[in-house]
């Protein structure tokens, strides 16, 4: 039990550390809860899930939750450019997933569902917009977009790319909401 406490102590102190080192990549001081990640699992419909990506995957809370649900032919992309993190994300043994060590703006192919727990305020506009235009480029038909955020102010951006919905979860540190979005096909500005 004590070792089990110690090893959550660290991981929480090297996560705090590439905070500080670098808030606007990471986005929080702390990672994600469990509660939070299956708040966001929740949203894909796993049956029907081949391909999968990650951004801003972080120590790989999310990720292990991920690769829970994920089918065992299917597979999970995971894009992380802290190279700290990118260490901690190799130590998860797991055939299905692929870990990229670049940013987003370089996703490719199609995509039946994409997480991400990037910190889309944080980052220049510019950034922000070829990622969000990945996104929507590289959804399949049908496939989802989720996204938690800690605000709401990210609202109008994600509009502009999809249509959304939305759902509050409270036990995570800070409350955040994950958005459940989906590619207007009507849209052809975008694509």
């Amino acid at each position: 039990m004590l070792a089990s406490a110690i090893n959550m102590f660290r991981s929480k102190a090297g996560f705090v550390q590439q905070f500080i080192r670098n808030p606007r990549a990471i986005g929080s001081i702390t990672p994600s809860s469990l509660i939070l990640c299956e708040t966001m699992a929740q949203c894909a419909d796993w049956p029907k899930v081949t391909r999968a990506a990650e951004l801003g995957a972080g120590d790989g809370v999310l990720t292990r939750v991920l690769l829970q649900h994920l089918a065992t032919n299917a597979s999970l992309d995971v894009f992380e450019i802290s190279p700290p993190l990118v260490k901690k994300l190799r130590q998860i043994q797991d055939d299905r997933m692929s870990i990229h060590s670049h940013s987003a703006e370089h996703l490719t192919g199609h995509y039946d569902v994409i997480f991400s727990g990037l910190p889309l305020l944080s980052l220049p506009a510019k950034i922000r917009h070829a990622i969000l235009g990945k996104v929507h480029e590289t959804l399949a038909p049908g496939g989802v977009f989720i996204q938690f955020q800690y605000t709401s102010l990210t609202q109008p951006e994600l509009s502009r790319y999809f249509i959304w919905e939305r759902q509050r979860v409270l036990k995570n540190v800070p409350p955040a909401w994950v958005y459940r979005c989906q590619r207007n096909w009507s849209d052809k500005t975008l694509g």
